[in-house]
């Protein structure tokens, strides 16, 4: 034991001094800045050191300069991405001078020079224009530039569609903004993704999930989007340079998840004066109707209102004061503010209501909670509920702006500042009870300092530091929707205007609605430090990234939940179960992470290049800043015996050989002008965080007291009220307990892959790649009742919420990738994924059970494409010339097949094991498993007759053959399409209209489907669009809506 703590001492100290030089170095942008490395020769192939190397930004004229080593190797590792010119000169050779040449975001470009005897004033010129092919190392990743992020048709001008263009990457169904993701990146899960915007993190989406609880966002594990599920509060599309979706076998300096690394660039201002005013309008008049619309009405109703204005502006440039200062070629601003105002349209849906009857004949005492549900006219479905069918509209509105600021002392030295502010609301009805109004507000603002130094030619050193705060308030309330009286909170016995309450009808189509206001807040401090060493013909890299993450929420003080299973509870109001929390602290969780990696780029000789490092993650489990951390349970191996830990200790212990080595290889079989061919292969071990769960445990034992009452009246007089307990930990414990494995480990995932990437001219590539992992540790969260095995620590109904590694997940896939950058007009991504995932469970959220098959985001083939092209035209004419000129044409398509649905019967507990079991029945291979219904979405559904509930020889359920994810849903088919045309006032000055359409073949993609056999007749079909289901975002600007046309205006300069 003292061995290893010995061990575990020493490699923190070879970390520590590995990083000093980092730290006490003045410092730039992890991770986003661009690299050049090459070797200087002349014609015998000899080397060439202390050859001059100047690189000029073209915009701005800030320049770089460096000297060849003994090696003739030169390195520019922190280059902001441009278009650059590079000069490279020697004694007694000519000049080499490359134009045009175009930096991505984080690319690598390894360009060598061949000088020739000769005078210094005599020069050769290149042009550099063209795909440059990654001659690196083994990542997988995906450029968009500035020139498609601003043509593109861009629904709600957020960059969800332009992440999915990478092969691998798909929208997937979330459960809301800041409470799980929307991005399954090569089959790992949602919250695995990590965004940064100018080297530091942005997963700061701290929100609360459906049911109240904390959601992923509060560890870190979401990015912090607008009230919307909008990215204008990562930054606005006028303010984005351009970014990269990195997506598989990255190298150490990449990393603290496994899943996409999305790197967002924002713009600076340059030597010219350049800006923009905008406007984007769209309105209902314009649109097709939902399809819903008329599925569930005869005739069918009008559509919901729309009403959208996004508008806003941009100015950058040099900073001039008149007589005091002139900044050119110095100190650049840019500057960008976006407004929306939307009225947002949700489509026609049926639900249930409490009926009539059941209105009338309730008891006094719950008629006003009844009362709070719309009315409906249609008849008693039999169980005191009836159908109702509505879609309503609601406002919501963001105001984002932000400004940069960048600062050249010297060639050596450069710096940046950044701020954001990003307010946002959006307002939405419950699904389950139309008359509930959920308010939300979201404000991320953000500041951001930068530093690139130049210590020698053979050192340089990037620097952020980033501080990001995150305030997120909700309200749910109830209004007169639908004919609804809305009820008196404060006629609640022992309720407060901070109280929540939840009320349930829990059968059928579940009609219920909670009341709970809400209000956290996040701050984030993230410094990232990258220190590059030349030496010989190796790029060193040694990089730190600390984040500290602290998420405060007010907990509230009292809720009660009154929920019944059947409308004979109801007319006697004799409630299946009524609970109550108390709640007397308040949330403060302090989430630190530290990562430090060393890298190495060696080039070996003029073709083969290796790329290998490995990156250590510390990420211990949180804390509460207040002494308030939550409880866990001291043993998971026996639940019989199972019981609470010391208070104060942590929630799991904390690893520290989380070591992650990464290793890539790129080999140049030729390297012709236009024709290069490159074979790259890789593989690497990457963790995840683990911490997306370590909030649960606020709402359990020792910081809420809890009192059921069966058979009782709904709602709780005073008097009961005032009988629940004050929190506390005293066995049998009186509320769940929120329990985590003592030996928690973090999740990880082994990535490998292997491509060949050929240049088909100067202008495009075409990449082939095969991509697989295998996640394993992966975080399962299942509910047990120890009580069943005799546990006199447990009572029944309070039971074990258990968080540990075990489910694992497999994925392989097959991507292609066609590019072409801006040529002759003509601009163009295509991509094509076949993939399948298989795991035991594709949430970090509560289970039921380990069950293997395919993934819930087992999409098996994903095509998507982005086109551009400028109608060319000469004409002699004027007339024609100006009417015929300066039109474009672009295109976005996407086109997957179906996601799986996962058929269920039944939901218990199981006796023997104390686990809450999700039941699948059996599969009837006699019949088909779909069946056409001319009035189903599509005509086709699920066959209620392919499944059938299996029980046991007493009559209970059991665990059937069909198995996870039996079925599929609808493929998703969509093409958006612009219509752009510029009309020029001067050599600088123009105006730009734009008409776009989303979905402009009105093609229906459908989403939810009801999958459970209870639904009786309903079962298997689909009851929303895919736009609906997908979530998080706003279902206007998702994938599978109605067609939507939007008109626009933009003034350029």
């Amino acid at each position: 034991m003292a061995g290893r703590f010995s061990l575990r001492l020493r490699i923190l100290h070879v970390f520590f001094l590995l990083s000093l030089p980092i730290v006490l170095a003045p410092q730039s942008a992890w991770g986003q800045s661009a690299q050049i490395a090459g070797t200087v020769t002349d014609t015998s192939k000899a080397i060439i050191p202390g050859a001059s190397v100047v690189i000029v930004n073209n915009a701005t004229q800030v320049k770089w300069e460096t000297k060849s080593n003994g090696d003739g190797r030169y390195l520019a590792p922190s280059l902001l991405p441009g278009v650059y010119q590079i000069m490279v000169q020697a004694p007694n050779f000519e000049t080499e001078i490359i134009q045009n040449l175009k930096l991505n975001i984080a690319s690598k470009i390894s360009l060598d020079f061949v000088l020739h005897p000769g005078a210094v004033s005599q020069s050769v010129t290149v042009d550099g224009s063209g795909i440059t092919l990654n001659t690196t190392d083994a990542s997988v990743s995906t450029v968009i530039d500035r020139q498609f992020v601003e043509n593109l048709p861009l629904n709600g001008r957020s960059f969800q569609s332009l992440m999915t263009l990478a092969p691998g990457v798909l929208i997937v169904p979330s459960q809301g903004v800041g409470q799980s993701g929307e991005l399954s990146v090569n089959g790992q899960r949602t919250e695995a993704n990590y965004f940064t915007v100018d080297g530091v993190s942005a997963n700061i989406g701290a929100s609360v999930s459906s049911s109240g609880f904390t959601g992923a966002g509060f560890g870190g594990a979401t990015p912090g989007e607008t009230a919307l599920g909008t990215t204008q509060s990562l930054v606005s599309i006028d303010a984005l340079q351009e970014f990269r979706a990195t997506t598989s076998t990255y190298s150490a300096e990449y990393g603290r998840t496994p899943g996409g690394q999305f790197s967002f660039q924002t713009r600076s201002g340059t030597n010219q004066y350049h800006g923009t005013a905008f406007d984007y309008l769209r309105n209902d008049a314009l649109d097709a109707n939902n399809w819903f619309n008329g599925y569930t009405n005869t005739p069918p109703i009008a559509k919901q209102a729309l009403r959208q204005n996004d508008f806003g502006g941009t100015l950058g440039g040099f900073i001039d004061i008149p007589h005091l200062y002139n900044g050119r070629d110095k100190t650049f601003f840019f500057f960008s503010y976006e407004g929306l105002r939307l009225t947002n349209p949700t489509p026609s849906q049926l639900y249930e209501v409490p009926s009539t009857f059941l209105r009338q004949n309730a008891p006094a005492a719950l008629q006003p909670f009844l009362a709070s549900f719309p009315v409906s006219t249609q008849r008693d479905n039999g169980n005191g509920l009836s159908y109702y069918t509505a879609g309503y509209s609601a406002p919501s509105s963001i105001d984002t702006s932000s400004i940069r600021i960048d600062h050249s002392f010297s060639d050596k030295f450069k710096i940046f500042g950044r701020y954001s502010d990003s307010p946002s609301n959006s307002t939405a009805r419950q699904p389950t009870d139309l008359a509930q109004v959920n308010a939300t507000i979201i404000n991320v603002k953000t500041v951001t300092l930068g530093a690139t130094s130049v210590l020698t030619p053979k050192m340089d050193n990037e620097f952020r530091f980033n501080v990001t705060g995150d305030d997120y308030k909700s309200s749910r309330t109830l209004d007169n929707f639908g004919g609804a009286t809305p009820l008196n909170l404060s006629g609640v016995p022992g309720l407060q205007s901070n109280s929540w309450l939840t009320f349930f009808l829990f059968y059928d189509l579940y009609p219920y609605y909670l009341l709970e206001p809400q209000s956290n807040r996040e701050r984030q401090v993230n410094v990232v430090d990258t220190f590059t060493h030349t030496l010989g013909r190796h790029n060193l890299k040694y990089g730190v990234d600390y984040r500290r993450l602290v998420v405060s929420e007010e907990l509230p003080p009292l809720w009660e939940v009154g929920f019944y299973y059947s409308e004979a509870s109801v007319l006697a109001n004799h409630a299946d179960g009524i609970n109550m929390y108390k709640q007397t602290i308040n949330m403060k969780a302090v989430y630190p992470n530290t990562s430090l990696f060393v890298q190495d780029e060696w080039k070996v000789n003029d073709r083969l290049s290796l790329s290998y490092g490995v990156r250590w993650e510390l990420n211990p489990a949180p804390h509460d800043a207040n002494g308030n951390t939550p409880y866990t349970v001291d043993q998971i191996t026996d639940l019989a015996t199972v019981k609470l830990a010391p208070k104060g200790g942590p929630l799991w212990q904390t690893v520290y050989t989380n070591f992650a080595p990464r290793l890539g290889a790129a080999y140049q079989v030729h390297s012709g002008r236009g024709s290069g061919t490159v074979l790259r292969a890789g593989a690497g071990l990457f963790y995840d965080t683990g911490t997306q769960l370590a909030a649960d445990g606020y709402y359990g034992v020792g910081t809420t007291g809890f009192k059921s009452f069966n058979g009782d009246s709904f709602p709780l007089t005073t008097a009961q009220i005032d009988s629940v307990p004050q929190p506390n930990a005293n066995p049998p414990y009186n509320v769940a307990v929120w329990g985590f494995d003592p030996h928690l480990k973090a999740p990880y995932t082994l990535q490998w892959n292997a491509a060949v990437e050929q240049h088909l001219g100067e202008q495009q590539t075409l990449n082939i790649n095969y991509v697989a992992s295998a996640s394993r540790r992966l975080l399962t969260q299942n509910f047990y009742s120890p009580d069943l095995l005799g546990n006199p620590n447990f009572i029944s109904g309070n039971g074990l919420y258990l968080t540990t590694n075990r489910a694992s997940a497999d994925y392989q896939s097959l991507q292609v990738r066609f590019q072409r950058t801006l040529s002759h007009g003509f601009q163009g991504l295509l991509a094509y994924t076949w993939s399948h995932s298989l795991d035991d469970a594709s949430t970090n959220f509560t289970i039921y059970e380990l069950e293997r098959g395919p993934s819930d985001f087992d999409i098996r083939n994903n095509f998507q494409a982005a086109l551009s092209y400028e109608v060319p035209g000469h004409y002699d004419n004027p007339w024609l010339s100006y009417a015929l000129k300066h039109w474009s044409l672009d295109a976005r398509v996407s086109a997957r097949s179906a996601l799986p649905v996962d058929v269920f019967s039944k939901t218990t507990v199981d006796s023997g094991s104390g686990q809450g079991i999700h039941f699948h029945p059996d599969r009837d291979l006699s019949n088909p498993l779909y069946i056409f219904n001319p009035i189903a979405p599509t005509g086709r559904q699920i066959n209620p007759l392919a499944f059938k509930e299996k029980d046991n020889a007493n009559g209970n359920v059991i665990e059937g053959d069909a198995g996870r994810n039996s079925a599929r849903g609808f493929d998703a088919v969509q093409a958006d399409m612009t219509l752009r045309r510029d009309f020029p006032f001067s050599g600088r000055v123009g105006l730009q209209f734009r008409a776009e359409a989303y979905n402009i073949f009105n093609h229906p993609s459908f989403g939810s489907i009801y999958n459970s056999l209870d639904s009786g007749a309903l079962f298997g079909q689909a009851y929303t669009t895919l736009g609906s289901q997908l979530g998080g975002l706003s279902s206007i600007y998702q994938l599978g809506g109605s067609r939507s046309m939007q008109v626009a205006l933009k003034l350029h300069f």
